[in-house]
């Protein structure tokens, strides 16, 4: 747990979950069953309802014919998700998590490091930890330079402000050293937008660590950055984070799919594992073409046809993982597993790189309030609980930001 918060997902629930009220959206699929779905006709097919897949789908069913076929569910309401200050509580629980685990590391003296992925309508964004930035104006430069036109910072931008939906701050002084909020909010609203699906707001509760963190930091030559998203990165900030002020509630993928619930053209099938993607007979141009997905519903086997493209949206370990079973990858691979290769492309499920975390944890002196006492002190969870139920804000509607 971050900040030496050593809060189990047991603890918290019994404390504060069942005290977390809960809206009234109602949960319903555009798709009633598998067999519906797949004598369906489709523009495109999009595999993964997650981050990136509810987003591309949003946009394409604008004009376009969308069907989204995707493992997990939706769970509208549920504190494990909604509630910000549960973040990581869900993580491990395959109601939410596909519990990705490596194998025995050597450098690690053989442990083995789980990779939580999202394994609901949201994907990941479901599951993280709810901080809402952005790389460096480089990275994404460098995207653009070895060939991906429209991938530039400047050419993002514009997607980037169409996404999110900022919330002004309006008191900055629990940040030792950064703009002042009219500065700050200036600087950001010429890179995040305001009428977007996605919620970018500050958190409006610290605890007593926070500034001499920041100081801390600021002492040893880390300066603070006051405007994080502007494609310079570095520094230590104050984030916006991914949470809905009005609601107190994480905003995340899952929007995608409530503001398309009555678009006829935006059809999502959950519950629902694709396990191959299937081809025509004919190559295009020396190309195979893709034309359709099968798919499995508690044992049963579906196909889905698309007239323009498979779209594959699957995470970091799936999308690679159906390639290969659909016979994209390494051949010698593919084959030592009985898989007929139809594109020897060796890349495909190499080189993942990923951003290490680790924590630590440390006693602090008595008096000095920090997210622990939503564990041990009972009348403080009450009163958080109360507080969030009542004006949606306070310490459960906190989260990382520095």
């Amino acid at each position: 747990m971050v900040l030496g918060a050593a809060l189990t997902a047991a603890a918290f629930v019994a404390n504060i979950a069942p005290l977390v009220s809960a809206s009234h959206l109602i949960a319903r699929d555009t798709a009633s069953n598998p067999s519906s779905f797949s004598s369906q006709t489709f523009d495109y097919i999009v595999v993964g309802g997650g981050t990136a897949g509810l987003t591309l789908a949003s946009k394409l069913a604008e004009s376009a014919r969308v069907g989204i076929i995707e493992a997990g569910e939706y769970f509208p309401d549920d504190p494990l998700i909604d509630v910000p200050k549960n973040f990581g509580q869900n993580n491990g629980n395959p109601k939410y998590d596909w519990r990705f685990n490596t194998t025995p590391q050597a450098m690690l003296n053989g442990r083995v490091v789980p990779h939580p992925r999202g394994k609901v309508v949201g994907g990941s964004t479901a599951l993280n930890y709810l901080v809402f930035n952005r790389g460096s104006k480089t990275e994404y430069d460098s995207w653009s330079e070895i060939g991906n036109d429209g991938w530039s910072w400047d050419q993002l931008t514009p997607s980037f402000k169409a996404v999110s939906n900022y919330t002004s701050i309006t008191d900055n002084t629990t940040f030792p050293n950064a703009d002042t909020p009219a500065n700050a909010n200036s600087q950001q609203q010429n890179y995040l937008g305001t009428d977007g699906p996605i919620h970018a707001s500050y958190n409006s509760y610290a605890t007593d660590l926070q500034q001499p963190y920041v100081l801390a930091m600021n002492a040893m030559g880390i300066s603070t950055n006051s405007a994080p998203q502007s494609g310079n990165a570095t520094g230590i900030y104050n984030s916006p984070t991914a949470v809905d002020r009005a609601t107190g509630k994480r905003s995340y993928a899952a929007s995608f799919y409530t503001k398309n619930m009555n678009n006829t053209n935006f059809v999502l099938l959950t519950r629902a594992q694709a396990t191959k993607i299937e081809f025509s007979p004919d190559k295009k141009d020396g190309n195979v073409v893709a034309t359709g997905v099968t798919f499995s519903v508690d044992g049963s086997s579906y196909t889905v046809k698309a007239n323009k493209e498979i779209i594959l949206s699957a995470g970091v370990f799936q999308s690679p993982q159906l390639l290969e079973l659909s016979g994209i990858g390494n051949s010698t691979i593919l084959q030592q597993l009985g898989i007929n290769p139809l594109v020897d492309l060796p890349g495909v499920g190499e080189n993942m790189q990923d951003h290490a975390m680790s924590t630590q944890m440390w006693q602090v002196n008595p008096g000095v309030l920090t997210w622990d006492q939503l564990r041990i002190n009972r009348t403080f969870a009450l009163a958080a609980s109360q507080q969030y139920n009542t004006t949606h804000d306070g310490v459960l509607a906190s989260t990382i930001n520095a």
